[in-house]
């Protein structure tokens, strides 16, 4: 009988994930009070912010249905009026990707759909194969174990040409982004002789990270779909620390949580995460770094330092001026407005991000974070139909940082 109760708990404990009639709420800004929903994520810790509260921003609330009737009650008892923007999570996850095989070479890779981190992994080998200019590099290791790898893409003769850094699939939900990057590199690879893009690999480097948290991006696949954090087991109540939230940035301050059940939780110490490390070491490793862009979803966003405090960075001006030309190109695609500032002022403080980390310690002038489709329809399940629109306004915004290092703004 030991057996079988034994077995049952470990079926229990490694079952994927669902999230039937799970919901996710939306509270309008100035519709809320911020302690009183601080209180309420006291009350019911199982409560998920896909956007945390903010006096400028809805805050978005996945509800798990164990939990639901009580908050509702909660909210309406507060007077807070909400509306619900994901009716069941399931069914929207559900609907997010298709089934079809797994695309493992060059020839029948779809950039429109979402990938695993083995095709992605074949991706990149296939694309060092098949382009001279492309190589790949080693950025470290996982928690887990697993390669965390670069592309490095250029055409320039020149001895140390400068260098734009795309980092992405830091959060691991956030599929757009990476499919977004996987987008940009095809979109690099392929351009003609006499076109922006080839003009751009003739003048700079571009490296991109499609993944930079392998373990949290695998597990969104295998077992907990809204996983964000990183895999690493610190002995504590929960597992893993968030990655933009642990860097060597005003660590542990506002906007970041001393949990580590919360999806914003700091971790055990400063740079904890041998995720953040790597990429500590492998940026800070390259010759002529001038921009870099850690890239996310959603809420459609193009931001720069800082994120720790409202202050503004010394180079703001410079800054303001790059972003809202990046979204000025991102509306001319597609008619999508996307919103340009500080972190801290667009979204929220968040003490210990990796944008704040590059442009203060590393000294990266232009740095940026991109927070991609959509404004929270989907959220983190948007669907793969959305993907090349996405991708595209993305690599608009991409370009202008990329020519504001050709024109030596980011000096």
């Amino acid at each position: 009988m030991k057996v079988v109760i034994f077995f049952a708990l470990l079926a229990v404990a490694s079952a994927k994930r669902l999230f039937h009639q799970d919901q996710v709420l939306r509270i309008q800004p100035g519709g809320y009070d911020l302690k009183i929903i601080e209180n309420l994520v006291q009350r019911y810790p199982n409560i998920d912010f896909w956007a945390e509260p903010s006096p400028v921003r809805p805050v978005d609330l996945h509800v798990p249905l164990v939990h639901l009737t009580a908050v509702k009650v909660f909210l309406t008892r507060n007077r807070i009026d909400y509306e619900i923007f994901i009716e069941d999570l399931q069914v929207a996850i559900d609907n997010q990707k298709s089934d079809r095989p797994a695309q493992m070479s060059l020839a029948t890779f779809d950039y429109n759909v979402y990938h695993t981190m083995n095709e992605i992994r074949a991706w990149m080998s296939d694309m060092v194969s098949t382009y001279s200019f492309v190589s790949q590099v080693n950025v470290g290791q996982s928690y887990q174990q697993s390669s965390i790898d670069a592309l490095r893409i250029t055409r320039s003769t020149s001895f140390n040409p400068p260098q734009f850094v795309l980092d992405c699939g830091l959060h691991a939900r956030e599929w757009v982004a990476p499919a977004s990057c996987l987008y940009a590199v095809k979109y690099l690879v392929e351009a003609q002789a006499g076109s922006a893009e080839y003009n751009i690999l003739n003048e700079m480097e571009i490296v991109v990270i499609p993944i930079a948290n392998p373990d949290g991006y695998e597990y969104t696949w295998s077992d907990d779909r809204m996983w964000r954090k990183t895999r690493s087991d610190n002995g504590l109540v929960c597992m893993g620390v968030d990655p933009n939230r642990n860097w060597d940035a005003n660590w542990s301050g506002p906007g970041a949580s001393a949990s580590s059940c919360n999806d914003a939780y700091y971790g055990p110490s400063v740079m904890s995460e041998v995720e953040v490390r790597s990429q500590a070491s492998f940026v800070g490793g390259l010759s002529n770094v001038q921009a870099y862009i850690d890239v996310h979803a959603y809420s459609q966003y193009w931001m720069y330092p800082y994120a720790w405090t409202r202050a503004l960075a010394a180079d703001n001006p410079t800054l303001g001026v790059i972003g809202q030309n990046s979204v000025n190109a991102i509306y001319s695609v597609h008619q999508e407005f996307y919103f340009a500032g500080p972190i801290s002022q667009v979204i929220y403080v968040a003490s210990g991000s990796t944008v704040d980390y590059m442009y203060d310690t590393l000294g990266i002038k232009c740095s940026f974070a991109a927070e991609l489709r959509d404004t929270g329809t989907y959220g983190f399940t948007l669907p793969e139909i959305y993907i090349q629109p996405t991708a595209e306004e993305t690599f608009a915004g991409l370009k202008v940082i990329a020519n504001a290092v050709m024109a030596g703004t980011c000096q």
